[in-house]
């Protein structure tokens, strides 16, 4: 439950819980704690030590209760998440002690401590100081989640403060994440995964420092945007063109939502028209996209099924650069048996922002627009002898490397208008069609 947890304790009167809690809430933005509770006065080896030297991430759950007595560190409550069965920390367990918080997975061991009081970093920052101190002491290789990104995440309110902020920098062997809310630090925290997700530690911050003007992402989207939307009219790659204008203006729209770029209300405006004008005239296509909290770009193209999705075959080779993509997916489909539809989903993921050579996927679910139907898609070894008749890269334990497409089916006989789900690194990203 680790990022609801972190999204109930950052602005209280601004986040959101899905654990069942006791009445017990945290007031993370709202004042400081001065030292961890006790019940009697803390020994001098404890002085000496500092609470945070207590603890490190990989304790078991029993070993943290047993040092919490064993230096008097009373325990305000402890909850678990039970209300959404379909969460990445669903059965996580929380421990929340005054001004230091504990996060267990369902096996019951720590991966996640935050400090709200006035703890230290290794290199001597707290809840209270200001962010310019954390810059010069950590340096400006981190991934900043802005206000409107955490809205985006659904850990800020629209309508609460927009002032709040997240900075993310990847140590040795865990994410030191710092909560900010008007520039000055209100908590820290040390966590093996990155913010919302359960996915360990695996990005490069080298290069993610994001300014609000003069975004060099935010440039080159829409410079392929608009050079995508002259090339429309011409030649037979029209659908091919429409299909990357259309991609390019759902990125910016979702980067904006996120954050991590800035639109004014005339690009805003301008992307969102030409977006509208784009998906209708897109309405057979077979190709899906969409865009992670982290900015990773999702494409899938799925098997053509109708007459009109065979005007796209020159698109779909075009945009998968493989010359038999179009035949390869319908070859998938043609080999299903009289009792289903078998229905091939060929998935490529690359980073836009952050550079990961290789990402994880947990499961991948196609469903009907209303949810009356929904499938898991697979991969089977059917799917594999067809992968290897075509060449196409083979997908180990649920990892993909960046840039390369993985092919994967489902059973498309009850889906009749596919919404495409992948859950990747723990969160879910939608795929949309062009």
């Amino acid at each position: 439950m680790r990022y609801l947890l972190i999204t109930f304790l950052l602005v209280c009167t601004s986040f959101l819980f899905i654990g069942c809690d006791d009445g017990v809430s945290s007031n993370r933005n709202v004042s400081v704690n001065n030292s961890v509770s006790t019940n009697t006065e803390k020994s001098d080896n404890e002085n000496e030590l500092g609470v945070g030297q207590l603890f490190h991430l990989g304790m078991t759950i029993d070993e943290v209760r047993g040092v919490l007595e064993a230096h008097h560190i009373e325990i305000i409550n402890e909850i678990e998440n039970t209300r959404d069965s379909e969460a990445w920390d669903w059965g996580n367990k929380s421990i929340w002690t005054e001004g230091v918080s504990f996060s267990f997975d369902q096996n019951g061991v720590l991966y996640e401590i935050v400090y709200e009081n006035d703890e230290t970093t290794e290199l001597g920052v707290k809840a209270g100081d200001r962010i310019e101190l954390m810059k010069e002491k950590y340096g400006n290789q981190y991934k900043l989640y802005s206000s409107k990104e955490l809205v985006g995440m659904g850990m800020v309110e629209e309508s609460q403060s927009l002032t709040a902020e997240v900075y993310e920098y990847r140590m040795e062997e865990h994410y030191l994440q710092v909560f900010a809310n008007d520039s000055k630090i209100t908590s820290w925290v040390m966590s093996k995964y990155k913010l919302g997700t359960n996915s360990p530690v695996s990005e490069d911050y080298t290069q993610t420092v994001i300014s609000k003007q003069g975004n060099p992402m935010k440039k080159h989207l829409w410079e392929e945007y608009q050079r995508y939307l002259e090339l429309i009219p011409t030649g037979d790659d029209s659908k091919y063109y429409q299909i990357l204008a259309s991609d390019r203006a759902r990125a910016l729209l979702s980067l904006n939502k996120l954050g991590l770029l800035e639109l004014s209300k005339d690009e805003f405006n301008q992307v969102n028209e030409s977006r509208e004008e784009l998906r209708s005239a897109l309405e057979h296509s077979v190709v899906y996209s969409g865009y992670s909290s982290n900015s990773e770009h999702v494409i899938a193209i799925i098997s053509p099924l109708s007459y009109e999705s065979k005007s796209y075959q020159e698109a779909i080779n075009l945009i998968a650069d493989q010359e038999d993509e179009y035949e390869f997916l319908s070859y998938i489909t043609q080999q299903s048996d009289e009792r289903s539809l078998l229905v091939g989903l060929d998935l490529k993921i690359e980073g836009t922002l952050v550079h990961s050579d290789e990402m994880k996927i947990d499961k991948i679910i196609v469903s009907n627009s209303d949810d009356s139907n929904t499938q898991t898609a697979f991969s089977t070894e059917e799917i594999t002898d067809i992968s290897d008749k075509y060449k196409r890269a083979k997908i180990l334990n649920n990892k993909l490397k960046s840039g390369k497409w993985y092919a994967f089916a489902y059973d498309g006989t009850l889906i009749y208008d596919p919404v495409i789900a992948v859950s990747l690194n723990g969160e879910q990203v939608v795929l949309n069609r062009q």
